[in-house]
């Protein structure tokens, strides 16, 4: 194809963009990377390297640069190459658009912003954009720091399946010439698409605050992983788990891991920020001087983060001597320079922060970050950039651009990587609005067996003969591969395959997968699972259960909870979002499940007094609710918290309330606003039908306010547009 034909697939765009094709014939699939203007110029022997090893690894790529204004021009380029020569996946190196996406915090895992604050903020810089052809999107404009924002499409589908993978090479302000550092990255990570190497050399970290710090789901990992690559860490391969309480400040010892030059894959799951990853907090003390240094630190924190003026620090004052008898002195030090000097730098060892990335110089091929904002590409400087610019051997990251569930499997089909998927292939299957390859998408390791070329599988044509007979192979994650693929091509049968697997297989990496799948089929199937998923062996499984269920509303649970907050309390993260969930189901199942399972229990009666009193507080939660809500015993602002608070924890026997509200002529046009958003969290529920007809109804009365109609319309196209 010559590059005038070529230059004719950008005839739609406002103007031309300049399209240099492929060096070299590949077996189907391409691979687009799109730049900039100057960095072309800059960088072009770099990029044409990078073009060079993609080829010589049978994916033809085509480079495509212009001064890019809007992230539609990039994207029907995308489109066209996609329809036209088979495009896999895209890159995009140096200053490509930013798209900040509205109105689908749905397809995050976890954000939900209020979008009426801060437009900047309340956004997700997300390149779905790109990369699911199917998503449809309102353009809203563009602000002055040049980030373009759209809605999700009222009539958009509602689920994310992207056609693509997309990565992202843009540098970070470390204080060196950009295109210097792209030259570099490009460079290294042409040398890692010749190594050849396997994913044999793996660490994971997890740090302060992560799955609440519970034992019982920190220890799975090292099961799944088993499952996942077989044979892989025994004998010279090497998989080292690691946890904030192994030492007072384990930075010093991930430092040591991430320099290991044979490291293949690191995991953090952790908290995060664009700038800092946080390893741990304050460590343990084990004296009365430790005692004391440990409250005044935090003490002084307080007035120097908290206290806005020297009123409200004299007013913490009497209030720490009233409350705990500790007069101004655990102050003392909190304005001193050399003092706070002191405290910062015992602070920052609490953190892997930006400078000591570069300093660290990781080599960990591929980092995995479990954290919120560690990928925000909107930031000048941000965590995983600096990861695949430093002067280490890291080619790549998979990073969230906002905050992030913890209660999600973030190792979900690792097995594929080690089999030698590509990374974008492996992400497509496993991203969410807020994830991203930070780096190439293209790095694949040499696969640890011969049997399964990874590459091929993810990317070869679709045949359900295959997929289907693939569901006997002795590797779990081509198991669930399959039900993958068997599950976005439509396969029939899939809802009983999908529950016959979750009630067989002996692999929990399996019927993890079964269970997500069911989550998006919402059928009688999925419901009926969750019974036994929530006393399933593996813990997350267990824990993924109970936030199913409370989304469910089914008052057949509420036993089947009661009876694992008392039999499973060890497990503390699913204790916890049993007490977190439990209100949002009706109060007669609650009280008789309370007293059936609690009589039955052979915990001691000690125990299961504490047991009623911890669930019968959990369950007050809801009294709250239902007095601020629907007996409007709070003023509005209030009101609106409290329904915002539906779209985590939706409560399922006040439904008819709500929908009374809808009705009501005398309720706030704001109040309706919000409900309407709130009740659009309800596509599992049991009460999903009973909301989208009267969302139908409310759309089309002409007697509301444009806004509540407007909301009303997309809540419905939100709850049966799957």
């Amino acid at each position: 194809m010559t590059a005038t034909a070529l230059l004719a697939l950008a005839a739609g765009a406002m103007k031309a963009q300049t399209i240099v094709p492929p060096q070299s014939k590949g077996k189907g699939a391409t691979f687009a990377i799109f730049t900039d203007t100057r960095t072309w110029q800059e960088c072009r022997d770099e990029l044409e390297a990078y073009r060079d090893v993609l080829a010589e690894e049978q994916l033809p790529t085509f480079i495509i640069y212009d001064d890019w204004q809007r992230p539609e021009e990039v994207k029907e380029i995308i489109r066209r190459l996609h329809r036209r020569k088979g495009l896999e996946g895209a890159v995009f190196v140096g200053d490509i658009p930013v798209a900040m996406v509205r109105r689908a915090q749905h397809l995050t895992s976890a954000f939900k912003m209020d979008e009426t604050t801060d437009r900047r903020e309340s956004s997700v810089p997300s390149d779905r954009f790109y990369d699911d052809l199917h998503l449809e999107f309102t353009p809203l404009g563009t602000d002055s720091t040049g980030f373009h924002y759209y809605d999700l499409a009222v009539r958009s589908p509602q689920s994310i399946r992207c056609d693509i993978y997309t990565g992202r090479i843009k540098p970070v302000a470390d204080g060196t010439d950009r295109h210097e550092q792209i030259r570099r990255y490009l460079r290294k990570a042409v040398a890692e698409h010749r190594s050849a190497n396997r994913l044999d050399q793996f660490f994971s970290y997890t740090g302060h605050g992560s799955y609440s710090n519970s034992l019982a789901a920190w220890t799975g990992e090292a099961f799944t992983l088993r499952e996942q690559m077989p044979g892989v860490f025994d004998g010279p391969g090497r998989a080292r788990f690691m946890r904030f309480t192994m030492f007072a400040y384990p930075k010093d010892e991930v430092a040591n891991q991430l320099r290991r030059e044979d490291l293949d894959l690191a995991i953090f799951h952790e908290h995060g920020t664009p700038d800092r990853q946080y390893l741990s907090a304050t460590p343990p003390t084990h004296d009365l001087d430790g005692h004391i240094g440990a409250m005044k630190a935090n003490r002084r924190d307080y007035a120097r983060t908290w206290v806005k003026d020297e009123a409200g620090l004299r007013a913490a004052y009497r209030k720490t001597a009233e409350e705990d008898g500790l007069d101004s002195t655990w102050y003392a030090g909190h304005d001193d320079p050399a003092q706070l000097r002191r405290d910062s730098l015992d602070d920052a060892r609490t953190g892997m922060l930006l400078e000591d990335i570069s300093r660290v110089r990781p080599n960990a091929r591929m980092v995995i970050f479990d954290a919120c904002y560690n990928g925000d590409f909107r930031e000048a400087d941000y965590v995983a950039g600096r990861y695949i610019f430093a002067g280490g051997r890291t080619v790549v990251a998979f990073a969230n651009s906002v905050n992030v569930l913890q209660d999600k499997q973030a190792n979900d089909l690792l097995g594929l990587l080690g089999m030698g998927a590509r990374v974008g292939q492996w992400a497509m299957l496993t991203n969410i609005l807020e994830s991203h390859v930070i780096g190439d998408p293209t790095l694949r390791f040499r696969s640890f067996t011969d049997e399964v070329d990874g590459t091929e599988l993810c990317g070869g044509a679709y045949d359900e003969g295959r997929m289907l007979r693939l569901l006997s192979s002795p590797y779990a994650d081509v198991q669930s591969l399959a039900l993958h693929r068997l599950h976005r091509e439509g396969y029939r049968a899939l809802s009983d395959t999908l529950r016959r697997k979750f009630e067989t297989s002996p692999w929990s990496t399996v019927r993890y997968t079964c269970l997500a799948l069911l989550e998006q089929l919402n059928d009688d199937n999925f419901r009926a699972v969750l019974p036994s998923a929530l006393t399933d062996p593996n813990e997350f499984i267990r824990r993924t259960a109970v936030r199913k269920m409370a989304a469910v509303g089914d008052n057949a649970y509420v036993p089947h909870l009661v009876r694992a907050y008392v039999e499973d309390n060890q497990s503390t993260r699913v204790a916890f979002n049993i007490s977190l969930s439990l209100y949002v189901f009706d109060r007669d199942a609650v009280a008789a499940a309370l007293d059936s399972v609690l009589q039955a229990s052979y915990a001691a009666p000690r125990e299961k007094e504490l047991f009623r009193k911890q669930l019968e507080e959990a369950y007050s939660k809801r009294e709250s609710s239902d007095q601020a809500i629907v007996q409007k015993k709070e003023k509005e602002r209030w009101r609106i918290l409290y329904i915002q608070s539906l779209r985590n924890y939706p409560v399922h026997g006040s439904v008819g309330d709500y929908l009374r509200i809808l009705r009501s002529p005398d309720e706030p046009e704001q109040v309706k606003v919000a409900l309407l958003d709130a009740l659009a969290w309800y596509r599992l529920a049991v009460e999903r039908g009973a909301i989208a007809k009267e969302c139908r109804k409310v759309w089309r009365d002409k007697k509301q306010p444009a806004a509540v109609r407007k909301q009303a319309e997309r809540t419905y196209y939100r709850l049966t547009n799957e």
